[in-house]
C-alpha cells in the first residue's frame, strides 16, 4: 500500500497536477482501494486547516510582502554593506548577510529570493561578478529564510508534531549562522579565484550611521522573535505584531505604502496562502489514511531493522529527506512524511526539536535542486538565466549546505544550544 500510495502521488505530480490536489486525489484513490468510507474527507480537510497557529503562515507571508514594498530592504542592505562589504567579494557577502537579516522578517525562502534577486543580481553584475554566480549566491542564501527564525516550515513542523514552535525557532539560530558562514567561505573562495572586488572600506562612522538608519526595521525581528522566545506572545500574535509594525513603518516613516498597494500585497498573500493551505488540507486526509493503515509504524520498523548503526540510520533518513525535497513542496513533505520518520528518529534518541532542524535543512537543499527547485527557479525566472548556468555555481553552495546538514545532524548541540 505504501508503494502504491507513493506511485500515485508522484504520478499525479509528474503529469502536472498541483501538489495540493495531487495529495487529495492520492488519498481518495487509496481510500477507495482500501475500502475506507470517503465521506469523512471534507471533515478531515476542515479539521486539518482549522488550527489557530496556522494563521501565522499568511501573516508571515504578508509581513514579507510588506517588507519588500518598503525601504526596509535598502536599510538592511546598507547595514550589511557596512558590516562585511570590506571583504574580498564584498557584495556577495553583503547579499548573504542581508538574507540573514531578511530571514528574521519573512520566514519564507521563496519570498526572500524574489526580493533579493531583483536587488542584488543586477548590482553584482555591474561590479563585474558573473551573473550566474550572483544568482547562485542569491538563491542559496535565501534558504536562510527557513532556518533562521521565524520560519514557515518550522511552524508547519510544530503543528504537525505538536512540538514547541518557540523551541524550534531557538534551535534554528546556530545552524543558520553555520550555514551563512559556509556560504561566505564559498563566496570568498570564488572571489579570490575570479578576482572579485571589495565593495567598500570598513569605517566605524559608516557602520554607526547604518545601524542608526536600520534601527527601526531591526526592531521588527526583535519584537517578533524576541516576544515569541520570551513567551510574551504566541506565533500567531508575533506574526500579527510584525505586520502591524511594518505597516506603521511603511506608512509613517518612508511613506511607501498606500491603501492600493496594501490591497495588492494582500491579494498576493491570499494567493500564496491558498497554495499552502490546499497542501495542508490534502496532507491532512493523506495523514489520516496513513495513521489508520499504520504505515508509519511499518516503515519505521523496516528502517530500524535495516541496520543497527546509528550513523547509517541517520544517513539513510537524511538521504530519504534529500531525495524527497527534490520532488515535493516543503509543506507537503513535512505534513506527509514527518509523521512517518519522527517515530524512527525518536526511537534512535533524536530530540524532536533537533529532528525539526534536520528536516528543514534537508528541504532547504531540496529547494535548490531540480526538478522542483522552487527557490532556484524563482531566481532564474527573475533574472532570465537558465537553470544550468546558475547550477554551475550553485552546486558548490549546495555542497556547503550538505556539510552544514552533516554538522547539525551529528552534533545535536548546534540545534539545542539555547534550549
Amino acid at each position: 500500500m505504501a508503494f502504491l500510495l507513493i506511485a500515485i502521488l508522484l504520478g499525479l505530480i509528474f503529469i502536472g497536477i498541483p501538489i495540493g490536489f495531487s495529495l487529495m486525489l492520492t488519498a481518495f484513490f487509496t481510500m477507495l482501494i482500501a475500502d475506507i468510507d470517503i465521506i469523512t474527507i471534507p471533515i478531515q480537510m476542515f479539521s486539518g486547516t482549522n488550527k489557530l497557529v496556522l494563521l501565522a503562515i499568511p501573516l508571515f507571508i504578508f509581513m514579507g510582502e510588506l517588507m519588500g514594498a518598503t525601504k526596509v530592504a535598502d536599510k538592511i542592505i546598507n547595514l550589511a554593506r557596512a558590516l562585511v562589504g570590506w571583504m574580498r567579494g564584498g557584495l556577495a557577502h553583503v547579499n548573504i548577510v542581508t538574507s540573514m537579516f531578511m530571514a528574521e522578517m519573512s520566514g519564507s525562502a521563496v519570498a526572500d529570493a524574489a526580493v533579493m534577486s531583483k536587488i542584488f543580481v543586477p548590482s553584482m553584475a555591474k561590479q563585474g561578478y558573473a551573473k550566474p554566480f550572483a544568482a547562485a549566491v542569491t538563491a542559496t542564501s535565501a534558504t536562510l529564510g527557513i532556518i533562521i527564525p521565524p520560519s514557515i516550515p518550522m511552524v508547519l513542523y510544530g503543528v504537525t508534531t505538536n512540538t514547541s514552535i518557540k523551541d524550534l525557532f531557538l534551535a534554528g539560530i546556530v545552524p543558520g549562522i553555520i550555514l551563512a558562514a559556509g556560504f561566505m567561505i564559498t563566496s570568498y573562495i570564488f572571489a579570490v579565484k575570479e578576482q572579485y572586488p571589495t565593495d567598500t572600506k570598513f569605517e566605524p562612522s559608516n557602520l554607526g550611521l547604518a545601524i542608526k538608519e536600520a534601527l527601526i526595521p531591526l526592531l521588527v525581528p526583535l519584537v517578533v522573535v524576541g516576544g515569541l522566545i520570551g513567551g510574551f506572545v504566541t506565533p500567531t500574535e508575533a506574526s500579527a505584531l510584525g505586520v502591524i509594525m511594518i505597516l506603521i513603518y511603511g506608512k509613517f516613516f518612508d511613506d511607501s505604502l498606500s491603501l492600493t498597494k496594501i490591497y495588492e500585497l494582500a491579494v498576493q498573500t491570499i494567493r500564496q496562502t491558498s497554495i499552502v493551505m490546499m497542501i495542508v488540507a490534502g496532507s491532512s486526509i493523506l495523514g489520516q489514511f496513513l495513521a489508520n493503515e499504520q504505515l508509519p509504524q511499518q516503515i519505521a520498523e523496516a528502517l530500524m531493522v535495516v541496520t543497527d548503526s546509528y550513523v547509517l540510520k541517520l544517513i539513510l533518513i537524511n538521504a530519504f529527506l534529500l531525495i524527497l525535497g527534490m520532488f515535493l513542496h516543503a509543506a507537503a513533505a513535512i505534513i506527509v512524511v514527518v509523521p512517518i520518520l519522527l517515530p524512527v528518529a525518536v526511537g534512535m534518541g533524536i530530540d524532536p526539536v533537533h529532528f525539526g532542524v534536520i528536516v528543514c535543512l534537508n528541504l532547504g537543499i531540496g529547494q535548490q535542486t531540480p526538478p522542483v527547485a522552487s527557490v532556484l527557479l524563482t531566481v532564474c525566472s527573475a533574472t532570465g538565466l537558465g537553470v544550468g548556468e546558475v547550477m554551475s555555481y550553485a552546486k558548490w553552495f549546495i555542497v556547503s549546505m550538505v556539510v552544514t546538514l552533516m554538522i547539525v545532524s551529528f552534533m545535536p548541540w548546534t540545534a539545542l544550544l539555547f534550549l
